[in-house]
């Protein structure tokens, strides 16, 4: 029988015995919106920085059916999955029990999209110094302990990405990832990225955020912060998938909208989709032409 340890050391030995490990072969699902009180949040999954790369044993190499057809069999039974956590570059093992008997949507309460965490450590941005009143001290953010990993559909892997996605999002609240090093924390904040503003001097406001952000080397999480896997701390402002598995309980009423389909011809890791849980039901599926009819934050 098939061990998720097995598979860890398939990763670090490779077939040829080679400690590297390729971009192609570091893909699994990250873990994004962690619901509260659900089996993804008793098993301690870390939104952005947990990649679940296996389960049962079974590696996760694409995007397909396997993970959904592996929580329809495990309901109600444990699900040994394989994570890697890209903070503290560690593996571990997290039991989960897919079930529907919990206040939420689907069977796992978490949303994930299939992903490379090669180099993923290096995909943040960090935030220095907060204008007053601008959007970002409206949003919260925290200078120089916080730091933008990105959105549930894309990484910040530079200040390019984020002030494009600013830019698509001007006068729009938009969610951010955010991890903060004195809280251990991963967060969603709502920020509204525009131009109407000012400080409190009445000048007016420096771009749509509000904050200079640096990035490289020496903006990156400081180390004593990358000896744990962090925390999610999201509560009540995620937005969770309409699962095809359900809705748990009528307490629980998330936004949902539809993602489009994922584009032919692209290896998994270059065009990565947003999906809940693995809950891809087998008549969105086509051998020749994947489609993921997914609803999507």
């Amino acid at each position: 029988k098939n061990h998720p340890h097995h598979f860890v050391d398939y990763l670090i030995m490779g077939n040829a015995g080679s400690s590297e490990l390729m971009e192609s072969d570091t893909v699994g699902y990250r873990v994004l919106g962690v619901q509260p009180m659900s089996p993804a949040a008793k098993g301690g999954l870390v939104s952005f920085f947990d990649f679940i790369v296996a389960a049962n044993g079974i590696p996760f190499k694409s995007l397909d059916t396997s993970f959904i057809d592996l929580i329809k069999a495990s309901e109600d039974k444990p699900l040994p999955l394989s994570v890697y956590n890209c903070k503290n570059h560690s593996w571990r093992e997290v039991i989960l029990v897919p079930s529907k008997n919990w206040p939420g949507e689907g069977m796992l309460g978490v949303t994930i999209r299939f992903d490379t965490y090669f180099e993923a450590e290096e995909n943040i941005c960090h935030v220095e110094e907060v204008e007053p009143n601008s959007p970002a001290e409206l949003a919260g953010l925290q200078p120089f302990t916080d730091y933008l990993l990105g959105t549930a559909e894309k990484v910040f892997k530079d200040p390019d990405v984020l002030f494009q996605e600013l830019k698509e999002n001007e006068d729009k609240p938009v969610e951010f990832y955010v991890y903060n090093s004195e809280t251990d924390e991963v967060r969603v904040v709502v920020l509204l990225p525009t131009l109407n503003w000012g400080g409190e001097d009445g000048s007016e406001g420096s771009g749509l955020l509000g904050a200079s952000i640096a990035h490289g080397f020496l903006h990156g999480i400081p180390s004593k912060c990358c000896e744990t896997i962090g925390i999610s701390n999201e509560g009540v402002t995620n937005r969770v998938i309409n699962s095809p598995f359900g809705h748990n309980s009528a307490t629980f009423a998330p936004n949902t909208s539809s993602l489009p389909p994922l584009s032919e011809g692209l290896p998994p890791y270059a065009n990565p989709q947003k999906v809940s849980s693995g809950l891809i039901s087998e008549q969105q599926m086509n051998v020749h032409h994947v489609q993921l009819k997914m609803t999507a934050k």
